[in-house]
């Protein structure tokens, strides 16, 4: 990875994280065959997402503000388009488990991982 990915992938996770700790979450993936780090035109950020169950309503209100606006605040701060996964049946799920024991990159509750392309 190249020192501009590597400082494109950080900015995004640092801007997910920031997100996400206003949100009702618990833990965040980037994830990816390039994990997020040279998202093209076109293409999306993959955001995989898990859900806290001890969330404040402040935290809930945020959450339903985000979600009628389809992230729209998330999407502008980080730049890209997003692809957001929160359903524990989608696919991308075994290849997260696996590669989040060796993830790229961790800043607070997200972590960066590596998965072959889904």
């Amino acid at each position: 990875m190249t020192a501009k990915c590597s400082e494109l992938l950080a900015h995004r996770a640092t801007v997910v994280a920031d997100w996400a700790d206003r949100m009702p979450l618990r833990d965040v993936y980037i994830f990816g065959d390039h994990a997020g780090a040279d998202v093209g035109a076109g293409a999306k950020l993959k955001i995989a997402i898990e859900y806290s169950s001890d969330a404040s309503d402040e935290m809930m209100r945020g959450w339903q503000r985000e979600n009628s606006t389809d992230f729209a605040g998330l999407r502008q701060a980080l730049g890209t388009q997003i692809a957001l996964y929160a359903d524990q049946d989608y696919d991308v799920w075994p290849p997260i488990r696996n590669a989040v024991r060796a993830p790229l990159l961790t800043i607070r509750k997200v972590r960066v991982v590596q998965t072959p392309a889904i």
